[in-house]
């Protein structure tokens, strides 16, 4: 018998349905948005919107509301039907439908009024929330100054408790900036990032719109600046060559100098360079100091001693790893004064800046991808992301051509500024909605 009455129990709790169990009746919070002094009127609409009930009170009405505590008079006065509100005063429906429930806002602007409520339901149950007011910002014009090269943080000064909010950032008129880039930073609210590249003013008017509130446009406008780094050294050789400005700037950073005649400069940008001091320029570029030059790993007779410590340093940051030489071969070598390739040159540029996960799929970049070694091909696809390489104008890489001078002053220039300038932040859906 008593087999048969437990039985009877759990087939009874299989056929209930199982949402009885969880679910529940509940109040959400009430979220408006105010202007500074604004007199707003709460209605019965704004309480029953975010009463949700379990079916099982299915015909449960709101039957009132009430504020146990007051609010400072600094941040809000509750008046109900024109007399100040007395707390845990009960209020009607009849009355907020009648529209007799008034808050002044008297917070300062930018701030979160919240003033907790209780819910009486015409069952008899209660339930608490909170009455949330979020106070209009002031939105100041700004000015920032910046140098060419440089960037500058933007902080709108949305306030910090629109984060929950879904609210609007509209930019007014034309957004194409001229003289830098902006981006919005990452887990950061109403902070952006402008990226400055040349000399000039860029400027911009956005609005915010909370809710049914729009703020008043406000402008930013940013200066860039000469930078402060000197003029590019001007070589004789290279009056009109196409990578004149690039050999020239990584002179004056005092990267690569070319030779001095007289009171003239010379680089020979037409000329090729060895694989030793291409590591030489690259090291110098990258910031890596040369070690130890009393030994090296690499068995060539033909490595100057002094060559020793970059190669070293090269190895030990893996932009470098030599060759076997015969077949088979054991012996390490570097072959220092064999002039680079422009793929052994890609690798090793790639490699200093951390090449990883770019993958080997190279369709489309270039019409010559067929002489890429299988070993580069994660490089090539790197460095074309970064724009330091590009085909020649007929959309070949050349990956198997000797260096030139020139071609390295063009692609270790564009390092330099990969190491240095930050990157754009990573793509991200923003916290707001951007409308053009």
């Amino acid at each position: 018998m008593k087999k048969r009455f437990l039985s009877c129990l759990l087939v009874l709790a299989m056929l209930l349905p199982m949402s009885t169990a969880f679910a529940a009746t509940t109040m959400a919070d009430v979220s408006l948005i105010a202007q500074p002094g604004q007199t707003i009127t709460l209605t019965a609409a704004n309480f029953t919107d975010e009463l949700t009930l379990d079916p099982a009170d299915a015909g449960v009405t709101l039957d009132s509301i009430a504020f146990p505590t007051l609010p400072g008079a600094t941040q809000a006065v509750i008046r109900l039907d024109s007399a100040a509100y007395v707390a845990d005063e009960e209020v009607t429906l009849a009355e907020l439908t009648a529209g007799d429930l008034r808050v002044e806002v008297t917070a300062a602007r930018g701030t979160m009024v919240r003033i907790p409520f209780r819910a009486t339901l015409s069952n008899g149950d209660t339930l608490t929330a909170s009455l949330d007011i979020g106070v209009m910002p002031a939105l100041t014009d700004q000015t920032h100054t910046v140098e060419a090269g440089k960037t500058v943080r933007v902080n709108l000064g949305i306030p910090q408790w629109t984060a929950g909010e879904r609210f609007t950032l509209s930019f007014q008129g034309d957004r194409d900036l001229e003289h830098g880039t902006l981006h919005a930073i990452p887990g950061e609210h109403g902070v952006f990032e402008y990226r400055a590249t040349s000399e000039g003013t860029d400027s911009f008017t956005f609005t915010i719109r909370i809710g049914d509130v729009t703020s008043a446009p406000t402008r930013v406008t940013l200066t860039v600046t000469p930078s402060s780094i000197q003029p590019h050294l001007n070589y004789y050789d290279m009056p009109t060559h196409w990578a004149g400005y690039s050999a020239g700037r990584l002179a004056t950073l005092d990267k690569i100098v070319g030779h001095r005649v007289d009171n003239r400069y010379f680089f020979h940008p037409d000329r090729g360079i060895t694989r030793g001091d291409f590591v030489v320029w690259l090291l110098s570029v990258a910031g890596i100091e040369p070690t130890d030059h009393t030994t090296t790993i690499y068995a060539d007779t033909d490595i100057p001693t002094w060559m020793r410590g970059f190669l070293n340093a090269a190895t030990e940051a893996n932009i470098i790893q030599g060759a076997p030489a015969g077949s088979p071969g054991t012996t390490n070598y570097f072959f220092p004064n064999t002039a680079i390739t422009r793929i052994e040159a890609i690798r090793m540029i790639s490699q200093a800046l951390g090449v990883e996960g770019h993958g080997d799929n190279l369709t489309g970049l270039f019409n010559d991808i067929a002489q890429i070694p299988n070993w580069a091909r994660n490089n090539v696809r790197h460095l074309h992301e970064l724009e330091i390489i590009q085909g020649d104008g007929h959309g070949n890489l050349h990956p198997r051509r000797n260096l030139s001078r020139g071609e390295a002053a063009e692609m270790l220039y564009k390092t330099h500024k990969e190491l240095v300038l930050p990157a754009p932040p990573a793509a991200t859906t923003p916290a707001v909605t951007i409308v053009a």
